[in-house]
């Protein structure tokens, strides 16, 4: 199947899909996992990658180069699970466009299908990017929310549905009079959800989380936690220093290390990791990422026992 075989064959007579919203609004414990993008990534790769998620996941995470790299375009990858009938969860920084870039993705994102979009202002490229690129941060998280949503609730905007919206947050250890302020605003915006960083320590985790439980956020949106599974000792190490806001302790370099089948004591830590998040008051859901091939993900999800993504609808 083409590209364009695969456009056309979204439309209004196309058997419904099931929403990753509606996994958020009826069931315990959701799971998204990231297609791995890249410059390998073709469309025959990507449907791979969506038939071997298929049976285990909810939605599919579609990445936007946060990293710089050169991927195939988050519409177009969206549009091709689509096809393969699994709702995508795409996701838009504000650190490469201004508010018309934003509405025009946003506008061609609904106008193919797509209902879920997770909302966040980006992380600056490292000074020796190269070439050399020019951020545009023009919008704050809460005016990129408060666009896409004016957007998707516009009648005289052809999307068919609005958009189910997510922001991105940082799970950090609360003072005891701490708020969540400007999570609460962003709700108010029209977010529906809320996509932590991956965060490796659960303590700092479950009192963060207490706090939005308090607040009384937990009521009104759904909390997301990241989980990056890492797939070798290298790539656990990589991980460690390449995302301190995760507070990966070298506890789990060590372990693997340690293990006789790294590759196994992988899928291990990531169940035990998974099967802990399930238990941590307010959490909705995971969303799910590896820096290695995504048969990890699925062997994760299986040995942690969680519902098959079948069993759960």
């Amino acid at each position: 199947m083409t590209l364009t075989d695969a456009i056309s064959a979204y439309h209004p007579g196309m058997p419904e899909i099931a929403r990753y919203s509606h996994a958020l609004q009826t069931k315990p414990f959701s799971i998204c996992a990231d297609l791995a993008l890249d410059r390998h990534v073709g469309a025959g790769e990507l449907r791979r990658q969506l038939a071997v998620l298929k049976p285990w996941v909810d939605a599919v995470g579609v990445p936007d180069a946060h990293d710089g790299r050169l991927q195939m375009s988050a519409q177009a990858a969206a549009v091709l699970a689509l096809a393969e009938g699994i709702d995508p969860v795409v996701r838009l920084t504000g650190r490469d466009r201004n508010r018309i870039a934003l509405e025009n993705d946003l506008f061609g994102l609904g106008a193919l299908g797509v209902e879920s979009v997770v909302l966040t202002r980006g992380e600056a490229l490292p000074p020796d990017y190269r070439p050399a690129t020019r951020h545009v941060f023009e919008l704050s998280g809460e005016d990129l929310v408060t666009t896409a949503h004016q957007l998707g609730e516009d009648d005289s905007v052809a999307l068919g549905r609005p958009f189910c919206l997510g922001t991105a947050a940082t799970v950090f250890a609360p003072k005891a009079d701490w708020r969540p302020t400007a999570l609460a605003a962003r709700v108010d915006a029209g977010v529906r959800f809320i996509q932590t960083q991956p965060c490796f320590n659960y303590r700092v985790l479950k009192r963060w989380m207490a706090h939005l439980v308090e607040a009384r956020l937990t009521w009104r949106c759904a909390v997301i936690v990241s989980l990056v599974i890492p797939h070798t000792v290298e790539a656990a190490r990589q991980l460690r220093g390449q995302l301190p806001r995760a507070l990966m302790s070298d506890r789990i370099e060590n372990r693997m290390s340690a293990a006789p089948d790294p590759a196994a004591e992988a899928v291990a830590l990531g169940a035990e990791k998974l099967a802990g998040l399930r238990e941590i008051p307010g959490v909705s859901g995971v969303a799910l990422t590896t820096p290695g091939p995504v048969e990890l993900l699925a062997r994760v999800i299986e040995t942690a026992g969680v519902p098959v993504a079948g069993s759960r609808k």
